[in-house]
């Protein structure tokens, strides 16, 4: 029954892009013949990665998929075009692809929103740990899951209990009698640390009862962006890509980053004018700009560029406050910031939270000795602090934004930002840059988690 749901939704988003063509290709004079071959061409990729079936997964994975469809059709097409209408009429099926792109996009998410109860999967999380909470959260607040989460099963081997007391079902002993009650589609062990006689005895009671049983790994957070399971004779392996090590992919971020380390230098010289003007005169004399050491590639001291945001003395300051008031300095050890900063300047307070104070570092990308996107650039007195981290993520190039600040921003604690950089050194790919710097601009934009 689900399967059927699942394509008649996937039969009317086919129609969605039919009607779509068909008004694209007459304004654009595109032969019938032509127009027939372009859309079955983009219905078969899209068919090829299982965009059709709606299956839950985050925004991030489906306009990954689209995206590759679009760069597949655009090659295939090309090929096609140049053997019949020529390269003269190639602008036409480009500009309808990027329009079928963006439509078909925009569309699934409608699909998604409308028919999400249609399409919804019972789902039940076994487990009652911080993991199985995380998971249950990432659920309840993605718009676009195909998931009716249910509720916990805890099987007595969390130490912890991180869960609302409301939202767990029951023991191991009446998870048959769920699966049965409410017509369990999909469960989810969220135990990292679960042994393999109780992932035996839970697949033992309910695998022929459900369609599909979900692990998170011990290793979850090490590698997530480009894992590979393999079969190894019925040993599973979970294999990760080493993408650092790819001196093409290194290139590619290199010209990437000259290209936006220029647009972003030209940037500077009306937003210098906008600063200058903004300073009190009092603070002008000091300059408008502020360099400070930071860690760099290899653990090699860099000059960081910034907008001065703190008034003269700023230091000599914080040195003051946090011997006078020891709860400033437990917030200060946590964050290495303070939420109502005294020292900030008028200017210095929209510039932070524009994140504004920033685009100086463009000058240190230009240079290389940034990147666009990278590791947080630490300061070196928090060697210390920063314990085994330190080694990995002294291996990549500081970045004006990164994990952390798609993550929260100066709201994510400083053992948060280790961890979140970790996660970036072990998972880093071009794509992981592109998600980072599409959240970046949203939380820039709605002025989250910054000060």
């Amino acid at each position: 029954m689900e399967r059927h749901k699942r394509y008649i939704v996937g039969g009317f988003m086919i129609l969605l892009q039919y009607l779509m063509f068909r008004a694209l290709c007459m304004y654009l004079d595109i032969p019938v013949n032509m127009r027939n071959v372009s859309f079955f061409l983009y219905v078969f990729l899209y068919l090829k990665e299982d965009i059709y079936s709606f299956k839950t997964c985050l925004i991030w994975e489906e306009l990954k998929k689209q995206l590759k469809c679009y760069g597949e059709y655009l090659v295939i097409i090309s090929i096609i075009v140049y053997h019949t209408d020529g390269l003269g009429e190639l602008w036409k099926y480009c500009l309808l692809g990027t329009i079928a792109i963006a439509y078909s996009f925009i569309v699934a998410k409608l699909i998604r929103l409308i028919f999400v109860n249609y399409l919804r999967k019972n789902v039940v999380i076994v487990g009652v740990g911080s993991v199985a909470k995380e998971l249950s959260e990432v659920i309840s607040q993605n718009r676009f899951t195909m998931y009716n989460f249910l509720g916990f099963i805890d099987i007595g081997k969390n130490k912890t209990n991180k869960v609302s007391v409301d939202k767990i079902l029951g023991s191991k002993d009446i998870l048959i009698e769920e699966v049965n009650k409410k017509n369990v589609q999909e469960i989810i062990i969220a135990i990292p640390n679960i042994s393999d006689s109780d992932v035996n005895s839970i697949l033992d009671n309910v695998y022929s009862k459900v369609k599909r049983i979900k692990i998170i790994p011990k290793v979850n957070r090490s590698f997530t962006v480009t894992p590979e399971i393999q079969d190894y004779d019925s040993i599973m392996l979970i294999s990760s890509k080493n993408l650092n090590l790819s001196k093409k992919r290194k290139f590619i971020k290199r010209v990437l980053d000259i290209v936006v380390g220029f647009i972003g230098c030209l940037s500077l010289i009306p937003l210098t004018i906008l600063v200058w003007i903004k300073t009190e005169k009092n603070e002008r004399k000091n300059g408008i700009f502020f360099t400070q050491d930071r860690i760099g590639l290899d653990g090699k001291k860099i000059k960081i560029y910034k907008y001065r945001s703190m008034i003269t003395g700023a230091d000599d300051i914080l040195k003051k406050l946090l011997e006078e008031n020891p709860e400033l300095k437990e917030e200060y050890k946590k964050h290495k910031k303070l939420k109502d900063d005294p020292r900030i300047t008028k200017i210095g307070v929209f510039l932070r939270k524009t994140s504004l104070d920033e685009f100086p570092q463009f000058i240190n990308v230009l240079k290389g000795e940034m990147s666009f996107v990278g590791p947080r650039p630490y300061l070196f007195n928090e060697i210390d602090d920063m314990g085994n981290a330190y080694d990995k993520i002294i291996k990549l190039k500081p970045g004006i934004t990164g994990m952390w600040q798609a993550h929260g921003r100066s709201e994510t604690d400083f053992n948060e930002r280790l961890v979140l950089d970790e996660y970036y050194y072990r998972n880093w790919s071009l794509w992981l840059d592109i998600i980072i710097i599409i959240k970046t601009i949203k939380n820039v934009a709605a002025r989250e988690g910054a000060y």
